[in-house]
């Protein structure tokens, strides 16, 4: 592989592992106006078989299918927006990690509403089937309840 042929590789690389970010938030999120409830996305399939959601303290699941109940889980959450920015991705050959913040807001199924900020720390594998997740980690931040009934529909007409 030429020079040239490796800085495009990386490249490549990188934005696909930034499409596969993108994808978990999207099929993560819901509920809002004109939307689908949160959590129901293929969520599990951009994980290795072997992966791992590391949400420690509160909640760890391990391989695919405990991914996929985690996730079903989630689902139960009439509402979840996540907005991932900030990417610092290093790619070495078949491996890469990513560090990523969020700012995450919803709806719990109490009918409070939450808003915070985090971060991810992910490892990616290169895998036949593209870039896969083997581990995601949030790194809790701060987080606020919203007072005053919390979220609410937008209007479109008023927009």
């Amino acid at each position: 592989m030429s020079d040239l042929e490796a800085k495009i590789q990386h490249l490549l690389d990188l934005e696909e592992i930034k499409k596969l970010k993108y994808l978990y938030c999207r099929y993560n999120d819901g509920g809002w106006y004109g939307q689908p409830l949160s959590h129901q996305g293929p969520s599990h399939e951009l994980f290795t078989e072997d992966g791992v959601w590391d949400g420690s303290p509160i909640v760890k699941a391990e391989g695919r299918d405990e991914i996929r109940k985690l996730f079903d889980h989630f689902a139960k959450q009439p509402m979840a927006y996540h907005a991932v920015m900030n990417p610092i991705i290093e790619v070495e050959g078949d491996f890469a990690r990513a560090h990523w913040h969020l700012i995450g807001a919803g709806r719990l199924p109490d009918d409070s509403s939450t808003l915070g900020v985090a971060g991810y720390e992910d490892e990616y594998v290169r895998t036949p089937e593209g870039w896969r997740i083997k581990l995601m980690r949030v790194i809790w931040g701060r987080g606020a309840t919203l007072a005053n009934g919390g979220w609410t529909d937008a209007d479109p007409n008023l927009m």
